[in-house]
């Protein structure tokens, strides 16, 4: 119902803007306006995403998860998205997500608070033991036992255990 109304009243306020600025500076002012907004948009979007690219690369290239920039790149799209679509508010909010010390403010707390929400839950922990038979194609589970931790170094609640027993056996080389 909320997405119904949101793709009723952003298009309608938009249209609404635009008959009243194209009152004041004319209509083509207006088109030209929006179709300049949307190539500064095309040319922002490829210019912060090469560089959130090149980034990225970086990170990898160190070994290192490049969460950051991943998120960064889907901002940028978004920020681009809405620099083509025609309108005024749209193209303010565009332009907001290509700015990059915005962009990254925006970033770092949808971490923060991903981050407080899996905490919040709760995650999974796993925990294995095993041991090496004499054949080294051979590796036989002593006991895998599954439990859920409320935060990291939370003590496991027992009536919750399972301990699955296995034997894996690898492919000869």
């Amino acid at each position: 119902m909320k997405l119904l109304f949101l793709l009723l009243i952003v298009p309608l306020t938009e249209l609404y803007i635009m008959i009243e600025v194209g009152t004041e500076i004319g209509a083509l002012n207006v088109i030209l306006l929006i179709l300049a907004s949307a190539m500064l948009g095309s040319i922002f979007m490829r210019q912060q995403g090469l560089a959130t690219l090149q980034r990225a690369q970086q990170e990898l290239a160190a070994g290192q998860v490049p969460e950051v920039e991943m998120l960064e790149g889907i901002f940028i799209f978004i920020g681009g998205l809405f620099l083509l679509l025609p309108g005024f508010i749209t193209d303010s909010l565009g332009l907001l997500l290509l700015i990059p010390f915005i962009r990254h403010s925006l970033v770092k707390r949808f971490i923060k608070q991903r981050q407080a929400a899996f905490r919040s839950r709760g995650g999974n922990v796993y925990e294995a033991e095993w041991s090496e038979t004499a054949s080294p194609e051979t590796i036989k589970v002593v006991g895998l036992k599954a439990g859920s931790f409320s935060r990291p170094g939370a003590s496991r609640n027992s009536s919750n255990d399972d301990i699955i027993e296995g034997e894996e056996i690898e492919p000869k080389k």
